[in-house]
């Protein structure tokens, strides 16, 4: 399997730090009524799931970066992410983002470079697009 990481068809993918840039969690979201019965059962009563990715990505060119800000900015339809799901395989789905942090790595005759940008997807809803 090739690995892909798209954001509103832009290609990130090539700026996903090594061995930690991408993780991937999945949450159970559980109906009110969840919870231990008398026997200590634990009835979770799973109504839904949200996945989680956090990513570190860097060194980019500026205007690279720029773009990535732009895409993570969507609406509340979220933003269209393509991303390798330990579940479902290479997959689309709507994510939003919350926040974003970045550094200014360097400045070059050829630009300035962009380093250890954080940030966090969280699926809009589970289904895929």
């Amino acid at each position: 399997m090739q690995g892909v990481f798209t954001i509103n068809g832009h290609d990130y993918a090539p700026y996903v730090k090594h061995k930690t840039g991408l993780g991937w969690g999945r949450d159970n979201t559980n109906d009110e009524d969840a919870g231990r019965d008398k026997a200590e059962t634990m009835h979770p009563m799973v109504t839904s799931h949200q996945r989680t990715l956090s990513l570190k990505m860097g060194p980019m060119p500026f205007e690279i970066a720029q773009q990535l800000e732009t895409d993570l900015q969507g609406n509340d339809d979220g933003v269209r992410v393509t991303y390798p799901d330990l579940k479902d395989g290479i997959c689309t789905r709507l994510f939003y983002n919350t926040s974003i942090d970045a550094a200014i790595e360097q400045f070059t005759k050829d630009g300035i470079v962009v380093d250890d940008i954080n940030f966090t997807l969280i699926t809009v809803k589970e289904a895929k697009v």
